[in-house]
């Protein structure tokens, strides 16, 4: 006979299988800068140079600015010093702004957005079809980039690549076999075949 003792501790041993598997949610974080940054997805679009975007301030109406990331990763929101915003999601760099408005002295609560207007672009160089300044879009493979450019010409190497990302001073080299992601700011470099 299952008694009403019984029924208490074989629930409390499922709550608490349940709680060491994760199956139940702890609390969430009481700041929602903090909470912004923890409900990121994974794959969400982190923001680079060249990207242009708008910051909405929320008080009794929205006021909004726009703004492009310059080459070091940063915007100036006045009446803020610069802040970094480069490889943050939106989320994140809305919790950012946010934060830095409180600290400021400017607002009690905050309530700011930031939004993509418009991509930075990449760049592709050397032995293609169409060398030039492209446009970007989200989830770029360089297979895609170099499509934009008009392919190889019968001179590319078609096995290696050579790609300076943004605000790195180097390229890297790179075979060409698989799907490699392709960031604003990018310079893809596709070098003569070496006989």
């Amino acid at each position: 006979m299952i008694t009403a003792r019984h029924l208490c501790v074989v629930l409390t041993a499922f709550l608490l299988a349940a709680c060491a598997a994760g199956g139940i949610a702890t609390t969430q974080p009481k700041d929602p800068a903090e909470r912004a940054l923890t409900a990121t997805a994974p794959n969400a679009y982190r923001l680079a140079s060249g990207d242009q975007v708008k910051v909405s301030v929320f008080e009794l109406e929205a006021k909004t600015t726009d703004h492009t990331i310059d080459e070091t990763g940063m915007i100036t929101v006045p009446p803020l010093a610069p802040i970094a915003v480069a490889k943050l999601t939106t989320a994140e760099a809305a919790a950012k702004l946010t934060q830095a408005f409180v600290e400021a002295g400017l607002f009690k609560d905050a309530r700011v957005a930031v939004d993509v207007l418009a991509y930075g672009k990449f760049y592709v160089l050397g032995e293609v079809g169409e060398p030039g300044e492209f446009a970007y879009r989200p989830g770029m493979s360089l297979f895609a980039a170099l499509a934009n450019a008009g392919g190889h010409t019968y001179r590319a190497s078609k096995g290696r690549v050579f790609i300076r990302r943004a605000g790195e001073p180097l390229e890297t080299e790179y075979e060409i076999t698989s799907d490699l992601a392709i960031l604003p700011g990018d310079v893809i470099r596709v070098p003569e075949i070496s006989l």
